[in-house]
């Protein structure tokens, strides 16, 4: 692991981007109740989602074979596109499972499956593996998010955390307040206290790059806005009038992915220790505990990493984790 680890700094220092690429830290789970459940249709040939969005927990998938041949269902955890699996070394016509999670085979024609699974951040690859079909087309692509929790009161906003990875970023929006508020996202080098004022709206500022809004959330009620974020800065705001003002905004920052060969490298590195069969591996470390150790030294991307999967393995001499 330890060789690893050096790769995957040496090419982080050569590309300049944070680190986030997907890890293990997922396990197959018996538990239904509160789960998501997402529609799954095999055909010949495709892999057809009722949502390519959901949030990190208890998910189920609901799969109806519509096709005339016989298919499979399988999950995979892994930063790879979905129609960029290398191909399997030990069988023929089939694509290597890497990051391999839990799956159903078969699925025969007509017939229906369920599959109950926790998952974690990140990005999964969903396919048919019987020789053949990935190649011809079946796969889909599924983006595994935590949702930020952020709570607005008279007169402020409250982040759980200040940053997340580009990609789909779900806010979890309540109003712990008293009157009305609302939860703007805008895109912008400003500070978060420093927004113009609005030229045609008085008490409000400006919503300089507005990328997307929930408007009118009640006081003791929540709201979910899942949008498409790109790596920069964001203010995170409430404009109402007189709101932002008088202090209801947030900065938040959303950071770079590895280019696509840094991933794939690692994640060929990974298969090759053996780490393939996320749902088998031992030795994971307990993370609440490591992040308390004395000594421990946390940065931002750290935080990143962990929030999308990637799990430390050790303590490296100047407190800095090892992955």
């Amino acid at each position: 692991m330890r060789r690893l680890v050096a790769f995957i700094a040496a090419m982080i220092l050569a590309s300049g981007t944070a680190i986030c690429s997907a890890g293990p830290a997922l396990a197959a789970s018996d538990t239904t109740a509160g789960a998501t459940h997402i529609a799954v249709t095999l055909n010949e040939m495709s892999v057809v989602l009722s949502t390519n969005t959901v949030s990190a927990g208890p998910v189920v998938f609901d799969i109806t074979n519509k096709g005339g041949a016989e298919h499979e269902f399988v999950i995979l955890k892994t930063e790879i596109a979905e129609d960029s699996l290398p191909a399997s070394a030990d069988e023929a016509g089939k694509a290597a499972e890497i990051g391999h999670v839990d799956e159903v085979d078969p699925v025969l024609p007509g017939a229906t499956a369920s599959l109950s699974v926790t998952l974690t951040p990140g990005h999964y690859v969903l396919l048919c593996n019987k020789p053949g079909h990935y190649a011809a087309g079946m796969h889909a692509a599924l983006t595994v998010t935590t949702p930020v929790a952020a709570t607005l009161k008279e007169m402020s906003i409250a982040l759980d955390r200040s940053f997340a990875t580009r990609g789909s970023v779900t806010f979890s929006v309540t109003n712990n307040g008293t009157v009305m508020h609302e939860f703007v996202v805008l895109k912008t080098d400003l500070a978060e206290g420093a927004l113009p004022p609005s030229a045609d709206e008085p008490g409000k500022a400006e919503e300089v790059g507005h990328v997307d809004e929930i408007e009118d959330i009640a006081p003791g009620t929540t709201g979910t806005l899942t949008v498409s974020l790109e790596p920069g800065k964001y203010v995170l705001i409430c404009n109402e009038p007189g709101h932002y003002a008088a202090g209801m905004h947030a900065s938040f920052t959303i950071l770079p992915s590895l280019p696509a060969k840094v991933i794939a490298a690692i994640e060929a590195e990974r298969a090759s220790e053996g780490i393939e069969d996320l749902s088998d591996e031992e030795g994971l470390v307990d993370v609440d505990a490591l992040l308390k150790a004395p000594g421990v030294v946390i940065t931002d991307l750290d935080r990143a990493a962990i929030g999308n999967g990637i799990i430390p393995r050790a303590i490296g001499a100047n407190g800095s984790l090892i992955y």
